[in-house]
């Protein structure tokens, strides 16, 4: 008895030795990648001037942006105040590190507003879904922009229609070279982009974009869509917006009809 127990403590003796002169295995440098920058806009959308201010709490972390929307290498401008916009852009940033992966990019789009039509006639067919139906019509005019957080405030008009019909009567001859939307992607929420949108005037199709219907998942963003037109003076222009007929077959929600949502309707 007492030469086996002498055994089994010989054999725990050998065991423990083995496991200290084990070496710890340690993480790559590389091994973890950084959250994106926080970023603070002060008004994306604006008459003169706003303001972008960017940070990232940590020691040797170093931000960097592109102001035309294009990739942000370790090339790209670094930020080191915050940015004063004068014109409409496109901002794009992401946190670099000697010892990380870079985070995503973050993009950050302003938009100048140089033209005012808070006091146009409009209908919208069909009207928005009941519960997103902000303050009627004048939510897309009123220059007031919506949050990512869409449940709260009157900001948003959500639709869940194959299409959206918004006709905009100027009052007058209005020099147009572009119509702009302001839109919001949550796919969580099943908000997704439209398929097509198209501007009429006097039946004639002035112009006119496409999006590609997603292939995955992608990060809740708002957006501005633009159609650029056939420049000249119009009375009156007809917005259609065209949703896809599904969710696609990835979404938990694969088969229903997705929704819209639109806050804002920009001309230049």
């Amino acid at each position: 008895m007492a030469q086996r127990l002498s055994y089994i403590l010989a054999l725990m003796l050998l065991v423990v030795c083995c496991k200290k002169t084990e070496k710890p295995v340690l993480a790559s440098v590389e091994t973890f990648e950084l959250s994106p920058p926080r970023m603070v806009v002060d008004s994306l959308l604006f008459h003169t001037s706003a303001q972008i201010t960017a940070d990232f709490g940590l020691a040797d972390a170093e931000i960097r942006y592109t102001t035309d929307g294009g990739e942000v290498t370790k090339a790209s401008l670094v930020y080191t105040n915050p940015l004063q916009i004068d014109r409409s852009a496109e901002y794009s940033f992401r946190v670099f590190h000697p010892q990380h992966k870079a985070s995503t990019q973050v993009l950050t789009k302003l938009v100048q507003v140089k033209n005012t039509i808070a006091d146009i006639d409009m209908a919208i067919t069909p009207q928005a879904h009941p519960n997103y139906r902000g303050n009627g019509s004048r939510t897309l005019v009123d220059l007031q922009k919506g949050t990512t957080q869409f449940r709260s405030g009157k900001q948003w008009l959500g639709f869940q229609s194959e299409k959206i019909a918004i006709d905009l009567d100027f009052k007058k001859q209005q020099s147009l070279s572009k119509v702009i939307l302001s839109t919001l992607r949550d796919h969580n929420a099943w908000i997704f982009s439209p398929v097509s949108i198209s501007v009429i005037a006097d039946t004639k199709e002035i112009g006119s974009v496409y999006f590609d219907t997603p292939k995955e998942a992608q990060p809740t963003q708002m957006q501005f869509l633009d159609i650029p037109v056939t420049v000249g003076n119009y009375s009156a222009i007809t917005i259609e917006i065209n949703v896809m007929e599904a969710i696609p077959e990835w979404h938990q929600g694969k088969g229903t009809l997705p929704f819209f949502f639109i806050d804002e309707i920009l001309v230049e």
